[in-house]
């Protein structure tokens, strides 16, 4: 045996989750990503390595959250969730908005509780603590994707697969 490698056994994988749509990480884009899929009629599962949702903006502490308007703040640019969240925020007194067009400080912990209401709300399965491994390939399609977490190694099977990692790694392995 060389001692630089180990041969690893092939395995059966458990299936954990079978669904319309699964995205891969929980930054505020990828729970957007799942909360429109799910408002679609979508089944939806999200994978996130973190302990909670909203990637730089939580975990990394981005506290502040760029303006919705142009430049001039004459026209909105930006709506949708990301103009619900904030709302929701203000709600709640989590986050100031800096004048009329400018950026919103935004408390991080309200953040990752109102994420969290959004994945609730829209029964969205979440996966925290997970790292996604690589994907499973059947014929030229990606039939799921191997998951890992305190459970051991586990599979997701999805018609449809979302990378919002921001790193491309689910193209990059899919070939």
């Amino acid at each position: 045996t060389n001692a630089r490698e180990i041969y690893e056994a092939p395995r059966t994988t458990p299936v954990v989750e079978e669904c319309d749509v699964c995205v891969l990480g929980g930054s505020c884009t990828g729970v957007f990503a799942a909360v429109r899929a799910a408002q679609l009629g979508a089944k939806v599962a999200i994978v996130e390595k973190q302990n909670a949702f909203g990637g730089a903006a939580t975990s990394g502490l981005v506290a502040i959250w760029h303006q919705l308007t142009d430049k001039q703040s004459n026209r909105d640019i930006i709506a949708g969730l990301t103009s619900e969240i904030i709302d929701r925020l203000s709600r709640i007194g989590g986050c100031n908005d800096r004048g009329k067009g400018g950026h919103f400080d935004i408390y991080t912990e309200e953040l990752k509780i109102e994420l969290d209401k959004l994945i609730v709300d829209h029964s969205i399965v979440p996966y925290l603590h997970t790292i996604y491994v690589s994907p499973y390939i059947s014929g030229k399609k990606v039939d799921a994707v191997f998951i890992e977490n305190k459970n051991g190694r586990q599979a997701i099977r999805a018609k449809v697969f979302i990378d919002a990692t921001g790193d491309g790694d689910l193209a990059r392995d899919a070939g």
